[in-house]
């Protein structure tokens, strides 16, 4: 039971992540990582560690979808945050 629970919530997480940032196109995000690189670093890190952990096929000590979900959710506020200083570098 709590295994699903866990795994639905990744999901919505995960689905929530995906629309949110549809708005913030590659192109945008590519000037705006040119002029915060460490800020992109970190998303492409991350992005790298959620296909690593994806792909495991251990569960890391049970700590697997938590850490999924986190991280999802910490690309997401960082593409956000790029969103953001992008409008105000527009205005």
């Amino acid at each position: 039971m709590k295994k699903s629970l866990l795994a639905a919530i990744v999901i919505v997480a995960f689905a929530s992540g995906i629309f949110a940032t549809t708005a913030f196109t590659s192109i945008e995000k590519q000037n705006e990582g040119k002029m915060h690189p460490r800020i992109e670093k970190a998303i492409d890190q991350m992005e790298d560690a959620m296909d690593y952990m994806e792909h495991a096929s251990w569960n890391f000590g049970g700590h697997k979808l938590v850490a999924m979900r986190d991280t999802r959710l910490a690309i997401k506020s960082l593409k956000e945050a790029l969103g953001y200083r992008y409008k105000e570098d527009k205005k």
